[in-house]
C-alpha cells in the first residue's frame, strides 16, 4: 500500500458512517482513533493500527531504554504491555528515568513504570461517542512483574509464546542471554538493543526468518590484570580503584580470605618460593614478578616469621574486623567504643599505607620503577583518623566531583568506619553489604578514598572525584539520556515492521489451500541500525544495515558442536557444571550425558539432586561411561531453554600466559591460576590422539576467565587468585574511532567492514586473548565490554 493510498483509507474511514453492531460477538466495532493516534493511522493504516491496540507486548527491562520504550509503546496505542524487571529505584537513576520521582526510591522499577506509562496510554471510544458496551478497548493493561527473568518458574517458554513480540531492555548479558534463548525456543520475535555512552544499536532476532541471534557473535571479554600489578604495581587509576574494592572485601566482606589481599604464612611462604624460583630460571625481580613478597630474604619492618614473611597488616585488620562487628574473636559483644575503633582505624591505615609500602621498598622490588612509591605520613594519618576532622562528604559546600586530599581520604575512611560499628551495633544490628556495590554509600565513599590514598603513594594521576570513581568502580560508562531515547525510538519502529509482517503472513496463510508455512520474513523487513556519535561521508547520525545471517557454529541456535580445552585429570564435574556449563554457557536446569544414553548429572523439579551426588566430586576421567578424556564428547541439554550442545572435550595440562606491561609483551611464563580457571573454549574439534607438548616459543594459550557476562562483570561473585578482572572507561572509543557500537554495547568494527568469526585457532600473534563460546575471538574482542542499560 502507498502513502497516498493509505492516506486515502484513512480519510474514508474518518468520513464513513458509524459501523452497525453485530450480535455474533467475533466482530467487534472498530474503536476510534484518539487525535494523537491519527497520525499512526495515517501512516501504517487502519489495519495495522487495529493491530498494534490488541496485541500483546512483552518488555524486559525497565531502567533507561525501558522507560523510554514505555511512553512511547502508550503514546502509541499499545495496550497490552507487560513488564519485566528485578530492580528497584535508586537516587542515580532520577536524571534520565524520566518515569521515577524522588518519592519512589527503593520502590520496584516496573511497578511505578507501568503505573505512569499507563496513564499516558490515550482512552479509546467507540464510534459515536460513548462506551463500546463491553468495556474491552478502554481496559489498557500495563503489568509488571518484580522478578527475575531467568526465574524458570514463572517466565519460560510457554509464558513467551503468549506475545506477538518481545522488547529488550537490559543491561546484563546473562539475561539477555535468557530472553534470547526464550524468544529463540519460542519462535517469537525479539527486538534488541543496548547503548554505550553517544553509541547505540537496534536489531532484531528471529529464528523463522534466519537471523542472527545474540550469542551468534563472541563477546567482548574483560581486562586481566596480574595480581602482581594491582597489589605491588599498580600504574593506572583503575588497578587503584580493584585493590581498594579488595581491601573493602578485607575489612567488610564475610570471610576475610575472600579478599586477595589476605596474607596468611602459608601463602606468603608460597610467595617467596614462587619469586625464589622464577630467579633461580633468570627471572630478575623486577615489577612482574608474581607474589606480593616477592623473593627476597631481607626481613622487613614486619619481622619474618618460621616460614616466610610476616603480614604488616592482617592481624590489625581482624582486630578492626572485631570491634566492627563483622568479626567477633570471643562471645564478647563488638565494642562500639568510637575512641577504641578510631585508634585501631589509625594501626590499620598506617600498616596499609606506610608500613606495607617501607617494606616493599625495603626488598628493593621498585628498583627500576620510574617513580619509587611515598609512603602516606604517619603523623598525617593519626591526626586525619581524630574525631575533630570532618570527612569531606559532611563538610558545607561538598560536591561528588569534588577532588579529595589524602588527608579528606584518611578522614572519610574513618568516618566510614565509625558509621560501620554504629550500624552493626544492637539493638537494631545492620551489618555493612558483604560485597561492594557501588550504589552503597559507605562501600562508595571507602573505595573512593582508599583508591585516592593508593595514587598519592604512588603519584599516578589524575586523582578521581567520588563521581568518576563510581563511574570505573562499576564497571559503566555514563549513560546519556538522548541515546537511550534515540534506540527506544528504533525499537517501536522495528515492532511496527514486525507487526505489519505478521498481519502479511496471516493474509497469506488464508489464501493457501494446501495451508504451508513459510518462514519469517523479517529479514526483508527489519533493519539492524547503528546510533553514531559521528556522522558519516554521507552526513548521517544513524546507520541502518541487513541484519546479519545466523553464525553456524553458534551452538544456540545452530547447535553446533563446541571444542573444550582442560585438565580432565584434575577438573571434577562439579567444576566442569558450575564454572563453564552454567556460568560459561549459561545452562539453567542442564542434562550432562556421555555417549548416547549415560547421564551422568541431570537437573529439573522432579529429579533428586542426591541421585547424582556420587558423580559431583569424581575427575572427569572417572565418570562413568569411560568418563571424559582427551577427544571424548559429551551433550548437554536444557529443555527450560529448548537447548543442546555437543562438547568435544580435548585434554591440556599445561597453560602458559603472556603479562603486559606498559603495553608491551613479557615472556610467556606458565599459568599459576587455580585450576577452575583453566579452559578454553572453541577452536576446532580435537580428535582422540595423545596431546602435544607445547614449548613457551610455540602458541600462548588463552585462558578463560568468564567474561562479564553479567553481570556482571565482577558481578559473579567469584575472585579470582592470580587475575583481576575489570572494565575501563577509556576501552571506549574516543571521537573519531571508526568503530561502530557491537550487539552487546561495546564496540566493533563498522558493518562494511564485518569479518565471519573463523572456527581455526586463533593465537599465531601468541596474545592471551580469550575466545568466547564458540570461535576464537577476533582482533578487538579483549575490549572491555561496558554497557549502561539500567
Amino acid at each position: 500500500m502507498t502513502s497516498s493510498d493509505a492516506n486515502a483509507n484513512a480519510t474514508a474511514n474518518d468520513d464513513a458512517a458509524p459501523p452497525v453492531a453485530s450480535s455474533s460477538k467475533k466482530t467487534m466495532p472498530p474503536p476510534s482513533c484518539p487525535p494523537i493516534l491519527r497520525g499512526i493511522r495515517s501512516a501504517l493504516g487502519p489495519s495495522l493500527l487495529s493491530r498494534i491496540l490488541r496485541c500483546r507486548i512483552l518488555l524486559v527491562g525497565s531502567g533507561g531504554i525501558g522507560c523510554e520504550l514505555l511512553k512511547n509503546l502508550a503514546l502509541s496505542g499499545f495496550r497490552n504491555v507487560e513488564i519485566i524487571d528485578l530492580d528497584t529505584i535508586d537516587v542515580s537513576n532520577l536524571n534520565r528515568q524520566f518515569l521515577f520521582r524522588s518519592h519512589h526510591v527503593g520502590m520496584p522499577k516496573c511497578v511505578v513504570a507501568s503505573e505512569a506509562a499507563l496513564r499516558m496510554v490515550p482512552p479509546l471510544e467507540a464510534e459515536g461517542g460513548g462506551d463500546d458496551g463491553e468495556g474491552e478497548n478502554n481496559d489498557a493493561k500495563y503489568i509488571p512483574h518484580h522478578g527475575n527473568v531467568c526465574d524458570n518458574s514463572k517466565f519460560n517458554v510457554p509464558y513467551v509464546k503468549q506475545f506477538a513480540l518481545v522488547l529488550n531492555a537490559l543491561d546484563n548479558v546473562a539475561a539477555r542471554r535468557r530472553v534470547n534463548r526464550l524468544c529463540l525456543a519460542a519462535s517469537v520475535p525479539l527486538v534488541e538493543a543496548g547503548t554505550a555512552g553517544y553509541l547505540g544499536q537496534v536489531t532484531v532476532i528471529d529464528r523463522p526468518s534466519g537471523t542472527e541471534c545474540y550469542e551468534c557473535q563472541a563477546k567482548p571479554t574483560q581486562k586481566v590484570y596480574p595480581i602482581c600489578t594491582i597489589r605491588s604495581t599498580p600504574s593506572q587509576p583503575v588497578h587503584c580503584i580493584v585493590w581498594a574494592k579488595e581491601l573493602y572485601k578485607l575489612c567488610f566482606g564475610p570471610k576475610v580470605e575472600d579478599s586477595m589481599l589476605f596474607e596468611d604464612e602459608e601463602s606468603l611462604r608460597a610467595d617467596m618460593e614462587a619469586a625464589e624460583k622464577e630467579k633461580e630460571e633468570g627471572g630478575d625481580g623486577g615489577v612482574e614478578e608474581d607474589g606480593d613478597d616477592g623473593g627476597k630474604e631481607k626481613p622487613a619492618d614486619g619481622g619474618s616469621g618460621p616460614g616466610g614473611e610476616k603480614s604488616t597488616y592482617m592481624d590489625v585488620v581482624k582486630e578492626l574486623r572485631s570491634l566492627l562487628g563483622v568479626e567477633s574473636t570471643s562471645d564478647e559483644p563488638p565494642s562500639g567504643e568510637e575512641g577504641a575503633l578510631r585508634s585501631k582505624a589509625r594501626e590499620a591505615l598506617t600498616a596499609l599505607f606506610a608500613t606495607e609500602i617501607r617494606k616493599q621498598i625495603g626488598m628493593d622490588r621498585y628498583k627500576t620503577a620510574d617513580k619509587v612509591p611515598v609512603p602516606i605520613s604517619s603523623d598525617d594519618i593519626a591526626n586525619c583518623t581524630d574525631s575533630k576532622t570532618l570527612p569531606p562528604t559532611t563538610r558545607e559546600g561538598y560536591a561528588p566531583t569534588d577532588v579529595w586530599s589524602p588527608g579528606d581520604c584518611v578522614a572519610e575512611i574513618a568516618s566510614c568506619f565509625v558509621e560501620v560499628a554504629a550500624n552493626a551495633s544492637p539493638p537494631d544490628p545492620t551489618p555493612p553489604l558483604p560485597e561492594f556495590d557501588k550504589d552503597d554509600d559507605i562501600a562508595m565513599r571507602f573505595v573512593a578514598a582508599a583508591s585516592n590514598l593508593r595514587q598519592h603513594v604512588f603519584s599516578i594521576e589524575p586523582l578521581q572525584s567520588l563521581y568518576s570513581a563510581k563511574g570505573i568502580a562499576g564497571n559503566i560508562i555514563p549513560a546519556i539520556a538522548t541515546t537511550n531515547a534515540i534506540v527506544a525510538g528504533l525499537q517501536v519502529l522495528q515492532s511496527f515492521h514486525i507487526l505489519r509482517a505478521q498481519l502479511e503472513a496471516e493474509s497469506n496463510a488464508k489464501t493457501k489451500a494446501d495451508g504451508d508455512e513459510e518462514g519469517g520474513r523479517l529479514k526483508e523487513v527489519c533493519r539492524y541500525t547503528y546510533c553514531l556519535r559521528d556522522k558519516t561521508r554521507k552526513g548521517y547520525l544513524l546507520q541502518p544495515t541487513t541484519l546479519p545471517d545466523p553464525n553456524p557454529n553458534c551452538f544456540v541456535c545452530r547447535n553446533a558442536t563446541i571444542s573444550l580445552s582442560l585438565n580432565t585429570k584434575e577438573w571434577t564435574l562439579e567444576m566442569l557444571l558450575n564454572r563453564v556449563i552454567k556460568k560459561e554457557l549459561g545452562f539453567g536446569e542442564p542434562t550432562i550425558m556421555i555417549g548416547e544414553d549415560s547421564i551422568v548429572y541431570e537437573e529439573g523439579e522432579d529429579i533428586d539432586p542426591s541421585e547424582f551426588g556420587a558423580n559431583m566430586s569424581k575427575r572427569l576421567v572417572d565418570l562413568p561411561a569411560g568418563g571424559l578424556g582427551h577427544g571424548s564428547s559429551l551433550r548437554v541439554e536444557d529443555f527450560t531453554q529448548d537447548l543442546e550442545v555437543e562438547v568435544s572435550v580435548s585434554h591440556k595440562d599445561r597453560w602458559l600466559i603472556v603479562e603486559e606491561a606498559d603495553g608491551k609483551k613479557g615472556e610467556p611464563r606458565e599459568d599459576d591460576r587455580e585450576e577452575i580457571e583453566k579452559f578454553e573454549i572453541g577452536g576446532k574439534k580435537p580428535v582422540a590422539a595423545a596431546p602435544a607438548k607445547e614449548d613457551a616459543s610455540e602458541k600462548v594459550a588463552s585462558t578463560a576467565n568468564g567474561g562479564a557476562e553479567g553481570a556482571k562483570a565482577n558481578d559473579d561473585g567469584d575472585s579470582d587468585d592470580d587475575d583481576i578482572e575489570v572494565i575501563e572507561a577509556g576501552d571506549v572509543p574516543e571521537d573519531g574511532d571508526a568503530k561502530m557500537p557491537a550487539k552487546d554495547g561495546s564496540v566493533s568494527e563498522a558493518p562494511a567492514k564485518k569479518r565471519p568469526l573463523e572456527v581455526e585457532s586463533a593465537g599465531n600473534d601468541g596474545g592471551a586473548t580469550k575466545r568466547a563460546k564458540l570461535d576464537d575471538a577476533k582482533e578487538g574482542t579483549d575490549e572491555a565490554e561496558v554497557i549502561e542499560l539500567d
